[in-house]
């Protein structure tokens, strides 16, 4: 063998050991603390079930996972926050709002599709109709009668402009053809404390919101939103089988990647949510309460969220909504 041939191998060898040894060393993800951000503030459903999992991925990751807070715009400013980032160990936790503004905000600072990977759907709950226990209704098509009666002239609350309590009662009006005034506030605790002052007649809160207020008999609970009825509520009827057929929202919180993220790792995320999902805090924390535990793969969660995008973006030129 000439000299030049075993100066090549050599070389070749040389480069073999070292990508070898760069392969064998290289930190597995995630090798620092993780952030998950959070759009909805401390106190919120959403921010028990990223504390509660937070716990449980700690374990399984070895490393701490902190969940910050930075609310506004409907969930908005934390997706802004997150898709902007350079940075693999930061996620995103959010619920339906994000599929809304995608066709409901015309200035986003973020394209859902393009700089926003997703993970999992983690959990599903049903928003629940409730209204005011002075009103003179006692079910739902009694309800929608009423307002037909009345319109313009009833009120409805909600967490937000943009948010899943605020456009599951737009798609409701245009489904049972009714005009109600909307509301907002910058939170559920206040919307819902607006009904119960009789300031407005009807909220739809997700069920950890309402729960309390029913057993305590302080709201009338009507129905839920979801295509079947809720394990938390099996004698409330949905509103499809009350009064709207085919009608159906359910309130859900999903995980999502930024662009840094890669793919590889994205897969493991899911992954290790989904075994988090399992541990004995997240049901007896979150189940508990109501919410249905989920998991997903990324390809099943993006079909989701497509398929929600595409719903929200019908009912807002159906409705011809605007943000202001």
């Amino acid at each position: 063998m000439g000299s030049v041939n075993k100066v090549v191998i050599t070389c070749a060898l040389l480069l073999t050991a070292s990508f070898g040894m760069a392969q064998s060393t290289q930190a597995p993800w995630p090798n620092r603390p993780v952030r998950i951000i959070s759009g909805l503030g401390p106190g919120s459903s959403m921010d028990l079930v990223a504390r509660t999992i937070a716990q449980s991925l700690s374990e399984i990751w070895g490393q701490p996972v902190i969940v910050d807070n930075k609310t506004g715009a409907a969930g908005n400013v934390a997706a802004s926050y997150v898709s902007g980032l350079d940075d693999d160990h930061t996620i995103l936790i959010a619920q339906n709002a994000i599929t809304i503004s995608a066709s409901f905000y015309p200035k986003l600072g973020y394209n859902l599709k393009k700089d926003l990977k997703p993970v999992s759907q983690i959990t599903s709950m049903p928003l629940v109709v409730i209204v005011n226990k002075d009103l003179p209704v006692k079910n739902l098509k009694e309800f929608i009668e009423y307002a037909k009666k009345r319109p313009d002239q009833l009120n409805f609350s909600s967490s937000g402009i943009g948010n899943a309590d605020h456009m599951a009662v737009e798609l409701f009006n245009s489904r049972a053809g009714i005009t109600m005034t909307h509301v907002p506030f910058t939170s559920g605790a206040l919307a819902l404390n607006a009904l119960m002052a009789g300031d407005v007649q009807t909220y739809f809160p997700g069920l950890p919101v309402s729960l309390p207020n029913m057993q305590a008999g302080k709201v009338r609970a009507l129905a839920v939103t979801t295509a079947k009825r809720s394990s938390a509520l099996p004698d409330l009827p949905t509103v499809a089988e009350a009064a709207i057929p085919g009608y159906s929202i359910t309130l859900w919180y999903g995980i999502f990647a930024n662009r840094a993220m890669s793919d590889t790792n994205v897969l493991k995320i899911s992954q290790d949510f989904n075994k988090a999902l399992k541990s004995p805090e997240m049901q007896s924390k979150v189940a508990a309460n109501g919410i249905d535990l989920v998991g997903s793969s990324p390809e099943v969660f993006k079909g989701f969220v497509n398929n929600e995008v595409e719903l929200w973006a019908q009912v807002i030129r159906t409705r011809n909504l605007k943000p202001d």
